[in-house]
């Protein structure tokens, strides 16, 4: 019995010695805090969630692309996220987001919305609409 209780006591140290070791060794910044953002090519202008459905239209495909990849990223490290079931949401792409974010605007009575509300939304309305698809 004594044996079994001083194992325990062993490997609990050696737990905690790992986990301190851990602790230390691991970097102290998060990873969100390493993401650089997507600058478009050619001197794109930089689109904003705050901007609207006009500026979205208006905007070259590097501009779209640059958006989309960083709300794609927010989109998937969002707890929301984990909730929908739908695999062609689950299977989305930055890309296949732009997309969706072109089908949103293209309905005449979203125009006017954020890009930032268009992201969140565009993906579940048009989840099981064929890419592509222009109203």
């Amino acid at each position: 019995m004594n044996r079994i209780f001083n194992f325990h006591i062993l490997a609990r140290l050696v737990l905690v010695i790992a986990m301190i070791f851990t602790f230390f060794i691991a970097p102290h910044q998060a990873i969100a805090s390493e993401r650089r953002p997507v600058i478009p090519a050619n001197g794109q202008p930089i689109l904003s969630g705050n901007m609207h459905g006009t500026d979205w239209i208006a905007a070259s495909k590097d501009s779209k692309q640059a958006y989309c990849e960083e709300a794609f990223a927010g989109f998937r490290g969002s707890a929301a996220q984990s909730y929908i079931i739908s695999h062609n949401i689950q299977s989305m792409s930055a890309s296949g987001l732009c997309d969706r974010m072109d089908q949103y605007f293209s309905l005449e009575d979203y125009i006017d919305e954020r890009l930032g509300s268009a992201a969140a939304i565009a993906p579940i309305l048009f989840a099981d609409t064929p890419l592509g698809t222009k109203y």
